[in-house]
C-alpha cells in the first residue's frame, strides 16, 4: 500500500515538474514580447482630415522615421464598414512606433470618425497591450480627435501621451461657417463667436484626458487673411480655449508665409521639425 502511494505521489510530482519545465522554456518569450510592448514603446498614430489620404501623413511619418528609435510599422485602413484592415509588422525592438491610420471613407461626419478612432486604440490595446500612445493629426482629425477624447476615452484605456493638432478647425470652416478677421478673443480666453461644434466641446471639456500633453500647430499665410487659406488662426488656436489649464501641458507654434498654407502645412519642414521634437526628444 505504502509502495503504491509512494510510486503515485512519484508520478504526480513527475508529471508536475514536467509541466513546469515546459511552461518555463515555452513562455518567455510570448511574456518578454508584451512586456517589450508595455513597457517600451510608445506608438504614435498618424491620423488624415476630410477628404485627406495617406499623402496627408506620408511627409510627417518619412521625416519621423528618419530619427533613431522611430519606424513606421502598421497602415490601418478602416473600411466603409467600420472594419480594420491591417498592414505591416510591429518588431519588438521599435521604442517608437509609427501607424498610419487611413479611412476609407474620408469624407464621414466627426462623430463616425471618433468611433473608428476608437475602434483603432482598442484593437491596438487588446493585440498589442500598448499602455501609452500619442496622436498627430491634420485639419478635421483635430477635431475628430478631441470629440473622441471626451466622447469615449476611459480611464481603462492606455494613457493618451501626446495630442498634436495641426490646422485644426475648432470653431469653423473659412466658406462654411467662419469669416476671416471676424472672430476674436474675449477677454475670459473664448472666441467671441462659437460655432455648435465649439460649444458642444467646450460643454464637455472637462472630459478630455487630464494628463496629456498638446501641440497646436496653425499656419498664417502672411497676406492678411490671419489664416492657412481654409482655418482661421481663431478657429485653430480655440483648441487652446478648450484645455489650458486643465491638461499636462499646452503649446502652440504658428508657421508662416506662403507654405503655411493649409494643405502645405502637412508637407512643411518646420512643422516636421515642430511635431517631432515634441514626440521624441
Amino acid at each position: 500500500m505504502i509502495k503504491k502511494f509512494t510510486y503515485k505521489l512519484f508520478l504526480t510530482l513527475a508529471t508536475s515538474l514536467l509541466l513546469l519545465t515546459s511552461l518555463c522554456l515555452t513562455s518567455p518569450l510570448t511574456t518578454r514580447n508584451h512586456l517589450h510592448k508595455q513597457l517600451v514603446a510608445q506608438p504614435t498614430l498618424y491620423f488624415h482630415g476630410w477628404a485627406g489620404s495617406a499623402n496627408s501623413t506620408n511627409h510627417l511619418i518619412a521625416a519621423a522615421a528618419a530619427l533613431p528609435q522611430v519606424k513606421k510599422v502598421l497602415t490601418i485602413t478602416v473600411t466603409e464598414s467600420g472594419q480594420l484592415a491591417i498592414n505591416g509588422s510591429w518588431q519588438d525592438n521599435v521604442k517608437y512606433p509609427l501607424i498610419q491610420v487611413l479611412f476609407a471613407n474620408n469624407q464621414a461626419e466627426i462623430p463616425q470618425q471618433a468611433r473608428w478612432i476608437d475602434k483603432v486604440v482598442t484593437y491596438l490595446q487588446t493585440n498589442y497591450h500598448i499602455q501609452s500612445f500619442n496622436i498627430v493629426t491634420h485639419s478635421m482629425a483635430g477635431p475628430a480627435t478631441f470629440y473622441w477624447a471626451i466622447t469615449s476615452y476611459r480611464p481603462t484605456y492606455p494613457q493618451f501621451n501626446k495630442f498634436v493638432a495641426i490646422a485644426g478647425p475648432f470653431d469653423g470652416v473659412i466658406h462654411i461657417d467662419d469669416v476671416p478677421n471676424q472672430n476674436y478673443f474675449q477677454a475670459d480666453g473664448l472666441p467671441a463667436y462659437q460655432n455648435a461644434a465649439f460649444k458642444n466641446y467646450y460643454r464637455q471639456r472637462q472630459a478630455f484626458p487630464k494628463n496629456t500633453q498638446v501641440l497646436n500647430i496653425y499656419g498664417n499665410l502672411a497676406d492678411g487673411s490671419n489664416s492657412d487659406s481654409l482655418v482661421t488662426n481663431v478657429s485653430a488656436r480655440s483648441l487652446g480655449s478648450l484645455v489650458k489649464g486643465q491638461v499636462a501641458s499646452y503649446q502652440e507654434i504658428t508657421i508662416t508665409g506662403p507654405s503655411a498654407q493649409h494643405s502645405k502645412l502637412h508637407n512643411n519642414d518646420q512643422v516636421n521639425h515642430a511635431v517631432d521634437n515634441f514626440l521624441f526628444k
